[in-house]
């Protein structure tokens, strides 16, 4: 018991080892009521901000494959028709406000760092993620002939029962490897049954399963890796929601011309657009910053909540492997990968001018990978096979490793130079 507590207090004051700091902290102290009032006349702007984004139109959030007919052997968008007037416009706003975003959080940096890593805050993170994850297969336990998303359906008789098991293997930490394992083999028979581009949209499910494998280890170190893989995943998923966006708009403006309401009064296809850079600017801060990072979480949770209240149960259900991880990232509070961001050396302006970087950059490349797996997996044949996933092309293998090679480059592209890895 008592080598228990040593190890658990190692982890709770390990900042303690790096002495120079903690002095420097502590001649801050006298000062520090002015960093006090000066995040308390921040607040207001901040939370300002978060009710604005909870209040853009629903369909943001709202899964259109789940509701409305689709096709991704479609051919997508073309460049020129992605890249409008009104796109080039929009994308140098929310570059503005990414850059101003960076601003504000670096400056508030040194107070947001010392969210990472409590211990208490990981174990509470833990238990959200497993229960709420339980609950969803249970769900889908109870509905029936759904893989992982509405969308994904199939009759096979095995599916109910591994659904039930990974639920059950959740209740004990030991036995979370078993369900992570189960997890992709859900994803595994998605793929083999749509398609690499289709389950491409869903790469929060290799992370749940990641963070749950991960879970069951003995290592400390390996555990720690958890909330970084789960929040990269959750991430890249959103971007690439995003980019589906731009690329199919035809999807969901049926939908936005039955539900007027939710444009408020802006054409379609300009909601479109916006929606996508709110989904993208948001999940691209979520990796890369710190501060707020807890408030930009939020933020997206309220905008999928009140999705539900238009779209209902469907998708109450379909979203809970993306809320309920945002929710442990909240109790969690900024990650290694955030840290790995942020250089304090730095200057605020280049770390703003560095994230605006970053932003355009990662938008380039889930462009590419968004365009390349789709192409490489369907050619531009639209239509030529109604049954989605069944046929590949020899190209595929290298459209799919463009993927793992995308998210590390955009990583790289935004690092601020000399910044250690946690």
């Amino acid at each position: 018991m008592s080598v228990l507590i040593s190890e658990n207090n190692n982890k709770l004051y390990s900042p303690m080892r790096t002495g120079p700091a903690l002095v420097r902290q502590n001649h801050r102290q006298p000062s520090d009521h002015g960093g006090h009032s000066r995040m308390r006349s921040l607040l207001p702007v901040a939370l300002g901000a978060t009710l604005v984004l909870a209040f853009l139109p629903e369909q943001a959030s709202a899964h259109i494959k789940w509701f409305e007919p689709y096709d991704v052997s479609a051919v997508p968008a073309s460049a020129d028709q992605v890249i409008s007037t009104q796109f080039v416009l929009i994308l140098l706003g929310f570059t503005v406000l990414v850059f101003a975003g960076f601003l504000l959080d670096r400056l508030l940096a040194p107070r947001g760092g010392r969210l990472v890593g409590a211990m208490l805050q990981r174990e509470a993170a833990e238990t959200l993620l497993r229960a709420g994850m339980g609950g969803f297969f249970m769900a889908l336990f109870a509905t029936g002939g759904v893989i992982l998303t509405p969308e994904l359906k199939s009759n096979a008789d095995w599916l109910p029962w591994l659904q039930v098991g990974i639920a059950i293997s959740l209740l004990s930490r030991r036995t979370c490897v078993l369900g992570g394992i189960g997890i992709l083999l859900l994803y595994s028979y998605g793929v083999v049954q749509y398609g690499i581009f289709h389950l491409a949209d869903y790469p929060m499910f290799l992370g749940v399963a990641v963070y749950l494998g991960l879970t069951s280890s003995w290592s400390e170190r390996l555990r720690a890796l958890r909330m970084p893989v789960l929040g990269v995943s959750i991430c890249i998923g959103l971007m690439w929601g995003a980019v589906e966006k731009w690329a199919y708009p035809q999807w969901t403006i049926p939908l936005l011309e039955a539900r007027p309401y939710l444009t408020m009064g802006v054409p379609p296809r300009d909601v479109m657009i916006i929606a996508g850079f709110v989904e993208f600017s948001l999940a691209f801060y979520i990796m890369t910053g710190l501060s707020l990072v807890r408030l930009a979480i939020l933020g997206l949770v309220m905008i999928f909540s009140a999705a539900i209240l238009d779209f209902g149960k469907i998708d109450a259900i379909g979203h809970l492997p993306i809320v309920v991880p945002l929710l442990a990232m909240f109790v969690h509070g900024p990650n290694q990968v955030n840290r790995w961001f942020y250089d304090a050396s730095a200057g605020l302006m280049t770390e703003a001018r560095k994230a605006s970087v970053g932003f355009a950059t990662s938008m380039c490349l889930l462009f590419a990978a968004y365009y390349g797996i789709q192409s490489a997996e369907y050619g531009h044949a639209a239509g030529r096979d109604d049954r989605v996933g069944l046929q590949r092309s020899s190209g595929l293998p290298v459209a799919v490793s463009s993927v793992v090679v995308a998210s590390p480059a955009a990583v790289a592209a935004a690092r601020p130079a000399g910044a250690e890895r946690s």
